[in-house]
């Protein structure tokens, strides 16, 4: 499906200023009175993506799929009502910081699941959702995440009642993205029981406690020093099980940041966050009878995808910004638990690799390697996608990170070098962390028809 919009750019805005249309707000000018914006817009690229929204869908599709509108022709928006369900995602005892950060995005990031287990880095959920509208995706079609990380993308495809295959090489990412999916259709009457058991259920993770800091091999132990979830929890769904496990590894890893509390005084307050989250959620899904997508999680090397050819309507990733975040690292304590050997695991990470006797040339060889490794996914990305699909990759940039580099340069000449060009991009500013990536582009490529 093509994309039938224009959206304002800081030039648009400029002229329509110039010309003394400004007498009125510009969301006035831009959207009828019938549509109402949520709060807490107020980049240039929410403007962006909410226009295209307003372009691409229906009033009643606005409705069931926007997501940057509060409510349209007086009736709330699906978006609007799942985060104003979410209850809060921090405990009485965090930094005001953190307090005003999930109160200042609540329609940003941190509802539906997408707030367990906080992932550095991570895509905003918001804008994946308004992205995958403007892609023309539609429920029932599948969308491919090839980096998936935390499983933002399958989340926000699923509420969408779209179809996603996710893959990352990552053993614990993949637990994180089965986990969250697979507790958005949830029988939460179990909960209460769950929460008085608290102590017991953390005191079942013994054994993965004591293999902290022993190292395996990425394919695992011998059988005997297998931690087997059925076996710890027989009574419990297979998803419940993994997002218990998921709560214990959030446990571990925030102990490791507080200097006066264990992983064992932390775990009863995040579960009882962790099953209220899923239970909000549940709760709305019920009320707006919405139907789910399906998530296929797969672990594997985006460079080598065995997926038939245009198997899917579109692809949507992220790829690491490893520049700037060593994900490995930020993830040792989850993955030595996981008996996965963090060091094997690195050497084969997308931006990781890498040689040279100088840290110039050390640069030199990871920014080469990393095309390289980039060219080989999107070409993957390219052979599965049906012809006419977009593929939209969200790529955080600094020159001063990669030598003066530009990421998003690089990957816009590999698409036009194999046959998948830019058809537009969009750009926002980094909030807060402008000295590790100052912006974050948006560039929607497209596969060609034959």
């Amino acid at each position: 499906m093509a994309i039938r919009t224009k959206a304002p750019t800081e030039a648009n805005i400029a002229l329509v200023r110039k010309s003394g249309q400004a007498r009125r707000p510009l969301v006035q000018q831009l959207f009828p009175p019938t549509h109402a914006l949520l709060p807490q817009i107020n980049q240039i690229y929410e403007l962006e993506l909410a226009y295209g929204e307003y372009g691409q869908l229906s009033d009643d599709e606005l409705v069931q799929r926007g997501a940057y509108f509060k409510s349209v022709n007086g009736v709330d928006t699906h978006h609007y009502r799942i985060c104003i369900s979410t209850p809060d995602q921090v405990n009485a005892s965090a930094s005001q910081d953190r307090k005003n950060f999930f109160l200042a995005n609540v329609f940003a990031v941190g509802y539906a699941t997408h707030g367990l287990f906080p992932y550095r880095g991570k895509f905003h959920p918001q804008m994946i959702k308004a992205v995958m509208n403007i892609m023309g995706l539609q429920p029932g079609n599948t969308v491919l995440d090839p980096m998936a990380g935390c499983g933002t993308t399958a989340i926000e495809a699923n509420i969408m009642g779209i179809n996603a295959i996710t893959c990352d090489l990552n053993p614990f990412t993949c637990l994180m993205t089965r986990a969250k999916v697979g507790v958005l259709t949830m029988d939460c009457s179990q909960f209460p029981n769950i929460l008085r058991k608290s102590d017991r259920i953390y005191e079942s993770f013994a054994p993965v406690e004591r293999q902290f800091s022993r190292q395996e091999t990425i394919f695992g132990s011998q059988p005997e020093d297998t931690f087997d979830l059925e076996e710890a929890f027989p009574q419990l769904s297979p998803s419940l099980r993994e997002l218990l496990l998921l709560c214990f590894f959030d446990s571990v890893g925030y102990a490791a940041r507080r200097a006066r509390k264990t992983a064992r005084d932390l775990f009863p307050d995040l579960l009882e966050r962790y099953l209220a989250a899923v239970k909000a959620f549940n709760e709305v899904r019920e009320e707006l009878t919405l139907p789910l997508g399906k998530t296929q999680v797969l672990e594997g090397d985006a460079r080598e995808l065995k997926m038939p050819p245009e198997r899917v309507d579109g692809v949507l990733f992220s790829p690491p910004y490893s520049f700037a975040i060593d994900y490995v690292e930020n993830d040792r304590p989850q993955l030595e638990l996981l008996k996965v050997n963090v060091n094997r695991l690195k050497e084969n990470m997308v931006g990781l690799t890498g040689a040279g006797k100088t840290r110039e040339e050390l640069l030199h060889s990871r920014v080469h390697n990393y095309f390289q490794d980039m060219q080989k996914i999107m070409v993957q990305c390219k052979g599965i996608l049906r012809s006419g699909g977009y593929c939209v990759i969200v790529i955080g940039s600094n020159t001063n990170q990669t030598g003066g580099i530009s990421l998003e340069s690089g990957l816009i000449e590999i698409g036009r070098r194999i046959g998948m060009p830019v058809e537009f991009q969009l750009s926002r500013e980094i909030e807060g962390i402008r000295n590790t990536m100052r912006d974050e582009h948006l560039l929607f490529f497209r596969k060609l028809a034959p």
